[in-house]
């Protein structure tokens, strides 16, 4: 790790830890102050410490929660042709993902699993003309709603609906500039002591600014994990991410990993906690991830609609 890399890692760190703490804490506090909301959480304070792990890993799950992604993440050059950079030279930055997962029961049979991504950057290296800068701020907003079955047989669940991708990055280097839309699905299975599923979404930039290239991109999140006794989880969860437009050298990351995690209550509000470590056994060539470090911490919310919209 490199002079300037441990401030910047320190201060990323605290950052976050302070932004995740101060959302938890603040739940807590509605939880306790609203009668509404005393009734929901005593609602999901009925679902077993079992079963509510095992739903939190569930994309289409009835269960409120919100989602704080903390990632470390290298990215590395194996090119020459990169401005600035040399073959092996890598740069570290931070992101917090937070993202609300917010399901509406639409009628008895019918859930709407909505899930915004707000991703915050700090100190992301930016391609510049001539080398690398660094730039902070907030990137282009992602909103999933999935359509599922409120009712399922067995233990395979699935959901489908529209994915967008909206310009909002504060800077134009944080974000792509193009209005973005497309197909998802989740597939998956989830039994006592095994989840395993997939989470495809694609998009095509449809409007935008015209200087900007258009855009056609894949995410694959694949799960496995594995549940066992007191809530504790292993396995793991990361993303795929396929560029169509971009040459073959430069088009797929992949990668694998490992991951453990906890539900626990602090203050009587479950929470989980995941901690992975990912390494892209493929990525980009000119730059692109490498390693990544991520924390997840999911307080769970209570559920503010619980009878269905249409009934």
């Amino acid at each position: 790790m490199n002079a300037g890399l441990a401030p910047f890692f320190t201060r990323s760190f605290w950052v976050g830890l302070s932004f995740i703490l101060l959302m938890c804490v603040s739940t807590a506090f509605w939880a306790e102050v609203q009668p509404s909301a005393a009734h929901a959480s005593e609602a999901n304070a009925a679902m077993s410490a079992e079963e509510l792990s095992r739903q939190l890993n569930n994309p289409v799950s009835s269960v409120w929660s919100m989602v704080f992604q903390n990632n470390y993440t290298q990215l590395k050059s194996g090119s020459q042709d990169v401005p600035g950079w040399d073959e092996g030279d890598d740069k570290w930055f931070y992101n917090l993902n937070f993202q609300p997962v917010l399901p509406l029961p639409l009628t008895r049979d019918w859930n709407l699993i909505n899930r915004p991504v707000f991703p915050l950057f700090a100190d992301r290296p930016v391609l510049k003309s001539d080398g690398f800068d660094e730039a902070d701020g907030l990137g282009d907003v992602t909103l999933v709603a999935l359509l599922s079955p409120a009712k399922t047989a067995g233990s395979l669940l699935w959901g489908f609906g529209p994915s967008f991708i909206f310009p909002t990055a504060s800077k134009d280097e944080l974000g792509q500039e193009k209005w973005q839309a497309g197909p998802a699905a989740v597939g998956l299975y989830l039994g006592k002591e095994w989840i395993i599923g997939t989470f495809p979404q694609h998009w095509w930039s449809y409007a935008g600014n015209d200087d900007r290239e258009s855009t056609s991109q894949t995410s694959i999140q694949y799960f496995v994990w594995r549940l066992f006794p007191g809530q504790w989880q292993l396995g793991t969860a990361p993303n795929i991410l396929i560029d169509w437009e971009a040459d073959d050298d430069n088009k797929l990351t992949l990668p694998v990993g490992l991951g453990v995690g906890k539900l626990v209550k602090i203050a009587g509000l479950p929470i989980k906690f995941i901690l992975e470590g990912q390494y892209a056994v493929i990525h980009p060539d000119d730059f692109g991830q490498q390693w990544n470090f991520r924390l997840t911490v999911t307080p769970v919310l209570p559920s503010l609609i619980k009878n269905p919209i249409f009934d």
